[in-house]
């Protein structure tokens, strides 16, 4: 599930809302929230009614919502890497690849990942850019971002922070570490 999503979510949970109220509580343009609250709609996740010129909303069911998988966007240029996250804990998310920077940025916007895990040296686009773009958009500037990368000096890990990432590992690095890294960005347990 997308965090814009649970964004929303967690603001429906108190009660029945307008789209103006909505909006009053999230951070998030109203063409924005309309266009997850529709998606959501699609989902079952959650309903509206109109009365007069006003649309409410409010949560459908709360079974649904457990069953949507996590999506996870990996983008680095060394597929074995790729391959170790998806193998060690793909079973308990949705993974989506990217093999450059640029094609990351795509992902980002097209498939909306809950988090990113993000390798600074890339082809076509390096990692502090990716970070660079992602912060420029409302709709992404708070995508969790976890940085894997086999740059491991002081400076690097500070040029990371600066552009807002939300952690930073080393490679070779373990997938248990990850996954718990993973799981404390998106406070999501149990899974």
């Amino acid at each position: 599930m997308h965090w814009r999503e649970k964004e929303l979510l967690n603001v429906l949970k108190q009660g029945k809302l307008t789209t103006t109220e909505i909006v009053g509580r999230v951070n998030m343009s109203k063409a924005t929230a309309l266009k997850y609250l529709d998606g959501m709609k699609e989902k079952t996740l959650v309903d509206d009614e109109e009365i007069g010129t006003a649309k409410i909303w409010f949560l459908k069911t709360e079974e649904k919502i457990a069953d949507k998988k996590i999506k996870i966007l990996i983008a680095d240029d060394d597929n074995n890497v790729i391959n170790i996250i998806r193998y060690s804990i793909g079973d308990q998310f949705e993974i989506l690849e990217a093999a450059n920077g640029k094609e990351a940025l795509g992902m980002v916007f097209a498939r909306s990942p809950d988090i990113l895990i993000l390798d600074i040296m890339m082809p076509e686009m390096d990692g502090y850019r990716v970070c660079e773009e992602l912060k420029k958009h409302d709709s992404t500037k708070n995508l969790p971002i976890i940085i894997l990368s086999a740059k491991a000096s002081v400076d690097d890990k500070v040029k990371a922070m600066g552009l807002g990432i939300d952690d930073y590992m080393i490679k070779p690095f373990d997938p248990r570490e990850l996954e718990a890294r993973i799981k404390m960005r998106l406070k999501q347990t149990p899974f």
